[in-house]
């Protein structure tokens, strides 16, 4: 019996579409037409996943080649760098950092960087707040206990998850951390305020406050310095942590950490939905406003965009904190550019939206947030390919996005797209897009997730191949690794291997000093397909005299640094 043929979506009819348009105007063509289209950057917008910089990219020559030699496929248990660079381990799974005693958490994800003098004003490039996401825990290392769900074990992965906030400073050549009374852990039993329209909703069961942040995957920063971390898989903990008080629809949001400031209470934003949240691409329009940009982290899930009702005061810090708790949630429909919105008392498809009983699936705008991938859908958002990280480039204002992968529609490699919003506003009701690179055999990638550009309009993308064994993309690519692309020029749109990752480990989260002097990158999850403590596939990050994988960050140095 043959197998069933793999059904085209709406996205790849789209996709189909845009490359054979891309194959037919040729993509120097199509980057160079990019490149020379004028644009205004706020003086507030950020390079860096909203972190600073020390030069100004609209006031440097481009550099598109790679600082470095590539490196070829590889599949060793070891981080592979080109020759010239070095790493080194910091912050890894399990080392106390506070003074009572608190554990960086596991399994390391989105990176945060903020200067310590960055509220003066400062862009300090060797003293710093890291902010370090914790996506998930694995049972076989945290808490040991793969079996049975015990109390211990609960409270054991519900301590590990969640986010560290900890103080690290360069010393001649190596990065320390610091003792400082801002470290500490922010995990799924600290308390949390809802702020926004489902706030008190029977949508959260009425609930002002909840407890804990879980999932946290990637995320960004904002321009007032504070975190926003994003909750993405979190209905699993349902049936996990039974009996622990866990409620699924307390989770899911995107939720904002002061980490200059342990005694402001971190806020979940309803306004900016509920769904597997991925990233936070934060920049500031023209008039203002706060505009993000966010993907929803599953086969055939949308892209949304974020416009704060109030402006942006570079000189009222309390205020810009509760910029985020009110604005309009829109999503993406690439079949006409636009933007759609999900607002419950403006979009009448959303007041009409019926479940097949002929239910009202909305009664009210909380009900549109907690569930803003239905809500998506009634109104025509477009289903794309696991829209994971979203980044905005530092010199033209494009917006680029990372679709990693559909195996539902056999596409196993993956995508990364770019828009430029009408006039370039980032508030604009519609948008031109373009395929920017696709992943396979012809262009030595797959999976693209997390993504940073350089102040030069490089970008840097790191991979997420999962069950490599049963995929077709382990033969030509190896581990997963970082790739970087000149996004002008002849060479826009190829992959250059920067570096390769340890056995099962994904590299996330990566994040430049503000001098570029220093990359830094999340190892996570090596030897998840481990079977036992005795029989470990990776070692890597191990104690010495251990042989237990630790997920860590890793400094990696050999960087020029940004030369105006």
């Amino acid at each position: 019996m043959s197998p069933s043929p793999v059904q085209p979506s709406f996205w790849h009819r789209l996709l189909d579409t845009r490359l054979t348009r891309r194959g037919a105007l040729g993509s120097a063509a199509l980057a160079t037409a990019a490149a020379t289209l004028p644009l205004t950057l706020s003086d507030a917008q950020a390079v860096n996943n909203g972190g600073p910089a020390t030069v100004d990219p609209q006031k440097i020559t481009p550099r598109s080649l790679p600082p470095f030699r590539p490196v070829p496929a590889g599949q060793a248990d070891a981080l592979t760098l080109p020759q010239g660079y070095r790493y080194q381990l910091l912050t890894p799974w399990g080392e106390v950092f506070t003074a009572d005693g608190r554990e960086i958490g596991f399994n390391h994800d989105y990176i945060g960087f903020f200067p310590v003098d960055m509220l003066g004003g400062g862009t300090s490039s060797t003293d710093a707040l890291l902010t370090i996401n914790h996506e998930y825990v694995n049972a076989l290392f945290v808490g040991g206990d793969t079996k049975e769900r015990t109390k211990a074990q609960i409270d054991a992965e519900m301590r590990a998850v969640g986010v560290s906030v900890v103080r690290v400073r360069r010393e001649g050549r190596e990065w320390r951390v610091v003792p400082d009374e801002r470290n500490r852990r922010i995990d799924a039993l600290t308390e949390i305020e809802l702020t926004g329209p489902a706030r008190g909703s029977a949508a959260v069961k009425g609930a002002t406050t909840v407890r804990g942040t879980v999932g946290n995957c990637s995320g960004g920063q904002t321009p007032w310095g504070t975190l926003l971390t994003c909750e993405e898989n979190v209905d699993g903990y349902t049936k996990a942590w039974a009996g622990s008080g866990y409620d699924a629809m307390h989770q899911g949001w995107v939720t904002e950490i002061d980490p200059f400031d342990p005694a402001w209470m971190p806020k979940k934003r309803t306004a900016m939905g509920r769904f597997r949240h991925e990233n936070a691409a934060v920049t500031v329009a023209k008039d203002g406003r706060m505009v993000v940009y966010m993907g929803d982290d599953m086969q055939d899930a949308c892209i949304y965009k974020f416009v704060s009702r109030g402006k942006y005061d570079p000189a009222n810090r309390a205020a810009n904190r509760d910029l985020l708790a009110d604005g309009d949630l829109y999503v993406a429909n690439f079949g006409n550019g636009s933007w759609v919105l999900l607002d419950y008392a403006r979009n009448k498809k959303l007041q009409e939206a019926r479940a097949a009983d002929g239910k009202a699936l909305f009664a009210n705008q909380a009900d549109v947030l907690a569930d803003a991938r239905a809500s998506a859908l009634a109104v025509g958002g477009t289903p794309v390919d696991r829209p994971e990280d979203i980044e905005i480039h530092p010199r033209t204002g494009e917006v680029y996005a990372a679709l990693t992968n559909n195996a539902k529609h056999g596409n196993y490699f993956g995508q990364i797209i770019k828009f430029r919003e009408t006039g370039d506003d980032w508030t604009a009701q519609t948008f031109l897009w373009e395929v920017f690179a696709v992943g396979g055999p012809q262009s030595g990638f797959a999976s693209p997730d997390n993504l940073v550009f350089d102040p030069y309009g490089n970008l840097w993308m790191v991979t997420d191949n999962s069950d490599l064994s049963t995929n077709p993309i382990k033969a030509y690519h190896g581990n997963n690794a970082m790739f970087f692309f000149a996004t002008e020029g002849p060479n826009a749109g190829k992959a250059h291997r920067f570096a390769i990752g340890p056995v099962d480990a994904e590299m996330t989260g990566p994040v430049w000093s503000p001098d570029g002097k220093t990359l830094f990158v999340s190892i996570q999850h090596p030897g998840e397909d481990s079977e036992s403590l005795d029989k470990l596939t990776s070692t890597f990050g191990a104690k010495p005299g251990s042989r237990i994988p630790r997920p860590t960050l890793v400094a990696i140095e050999g960087f020029p640094g940004w030369r105006a």
